[in-house]
């Protein structure tokens, strides 16, 4: 039988106390963090009662578009009222799984498996109805006054069409399905995700690669900063990496416990300092885009653990984070000193 000396049984003995001191401390700061009251809620909006399949807030989240089971409903949330009802088949639900407004508040992108149409904002009558024959779609987005338009493809393609010229180009630079794609309010770049692991940022008048970001599993999430200084990209584990768009290095990860993370909806404040992240876990979560760390966290109102942000957006002055969820319900909260505050 070994003999264990007295000295050994006293680091073993130091060992443990030093882990019950360390979780100790883990727990003091977890009840500290979890503790704080969230943000002071100043607008909640109810826009359906059956659960949205997607939705899409516009610039300063003056604009919301909730795709239901009865179409997408358009709201002017100032004035909490329903503009527009859409659809893509007359008096059908055609399972519009994919919504998308401009940045600069001018068209609204509407989405299906096999068809997309875009739709003037200001007076609500449809621009042009198209269809895609050969992949389904995966991922939408829609540049300023809808003049662009990106598409990310089941066959792994992403296409970007000029609306106005018919011009299309398409990018062939995935070797698998296209997961998620962000493009640039003027449509020039387009960050695309694929389940290979990949993301790309691209030129898209030239298809040119300006930027590649290389994961190791399925691309989740992509991002991109409205002022091109920043990206996100994120896969099915635990890599979420901020990236400087001009150096193309790795600026920092998120930092989180939990092997697994899944976002729904992220989006970068207009100050560059703040990224919003939503994923099926009844929270709102703010992090620090130089360091990665989890600056706070919130309830959202639903009523299940699965039930998700969709879309954020951010007030111009960066003072109030707007929320629309899968729950049919706008949030929108005071920010401007939360932060700050113990």
């Amino acid at each position: 039988m070994a003999i264990i000396s007295p000295r050994i049984i006293q680091l073993i003995a130091q060992a443990k106390k030093d882990v019950v001191t360390h979780l100790s401390i883990l727990s003091l700061a977890c009840i500290v963090s979890c503790s704080k009251a969230p943000p002071t809620e100043v607008l909640h909006q109810i826009h359906t009662d059956n659960g949205a399949y997607a939705s899409a807030l516009s610039q300063a989240g003056l604009y919301a578009a909730v795709s239901t089971q009865n179409g997408v409903l358009f709201w002017d949330t100032e004035k909490n009222l329903t503009k527009y009802v859409w659809n893509h088949k007359f008096k059908q639900n055609s399972q519009i799984h994919l919504v998308e407004i401009s940045h600069d508040s001018q068209a609204v992108l509407t989405a299906d498996r096999q068809n997309f149409a875009i739709w003037n904002i200001n007076t609500g009558a449809n621009k042009g109805f198209y269809s895609i024959d050969e992949s389904s779609i995966t991922s939408a987005k829609i540049s300023n006054q809808g003049r662009f338009v990106a598409l990310g493809l089941l066959n792994g393609k992403v296409i970007h069409i000029n609306v106005e010229t018919g011009r299309r180009i398409e990018f062939l630079g995935h070797t698998d399905r296209i997961t998620q794609i962000a493009m640039s309010a003027n449509g020039a770049y387009v960050l695309s995700g694929g389940y290979e692991g990949m993301a790309y940022l691209w030129n898209s008048k030239t298809g040119q690669v300006r930027n590649k970001f290389t994961h190791t599993g399925r691309i989740s999430q992509v991002a991109l900063d409205n002022q091109a200084r920043y990206a996100f990209t994120a896969n099915s584990m635990n890599q979420s990496w901020l990236w400087d768009l001009t150096t193309g290095k790795k600026i920092t990860e998120l930092n989180y416990p939990v092997r697994q993370q899944i976002f729904s909806s992220v989006v970068f404040s207009n100050n560059g300092e703040w990224l919003a992240t939503g994923a099926p876990n009844q929270k709102v979560k703010l992090w620090s885009v130089k360091s990665g760390e989890l600056l706070a966290e919130w309830p959202f109102e639903a009523d299940s653990s699965t039930a998700s942000v969709l879309d954020f957006a951010f007030s111009l002055d960066d003072n109030f984070l707007s929320a629309e969820t899968s729950f049919g319900i706008l949030q929108k909260w005071q920010i401007q000193g939360y932060l700050a505050k113990p």
